[in-house]
């Protein structure tokens, strides 16, 4: 099931999620110390850069006949993102919680990436999938 191609496939995608996700709850655990959140929260930025791209090449993939609305699609979808996890984030620090709290809706919203990665790659393993895909090709 959990096999690496040569390209980046739907498995490094959701390991990059992980990685994402597991670093920003460390954050909240390891706030106060200098050195470690701030490793961490390079780890966390290098995972982004890592899984912008392969990203928006599933993004791509999936738009045939239509790229441009695809990468127009991939950048729409990070405006109401930003929104979201500033949002998230100021709720956090509007109930007047410890700075490092807002790195649990972030880690929540990586983590539900992933689970949607994860359900995307079993929708696209059924056969029936492959099937309306074809017919629509």
């Amino acid at each position: 099931m959990w096999r690496f191609d040569s390209d980046a496939t739907i498995d490094r995608r959701c390991i990059s999620s992980f990685v994402i996700a597991a670093a920003l709850l460390l954050i909240f655990f390891f706030a106060f110390q200098k050195t470690a959140s701030l490793s961490l929260a390079f780890i966390s930025c290098a995972g982004l850069f890592a899984l912008s791209a392969p990203l928006q090449i599933l993004l791509l993939q999936n738009a045939k006949g239509g790229e441009m609305l695809g990468a127009a699609g991939g950048q729409i979808a990070f405006n109401p993102g930003s929104a979201v996890g500033a949002w998230r984030g100021g709720m956090m620090l509007s109930a007047q919680l410890a700075f490092n709290y807002v790195a649990l809706p972030a880690a929540l919203l990586s983590l539900s990436a992933m689970l949607a990665l994860i359900f995307y790659s079993r929708l696209k393993s059924r056969p029936a999938f492959h099937s309306e895909a074809g017919a629509t090709s």
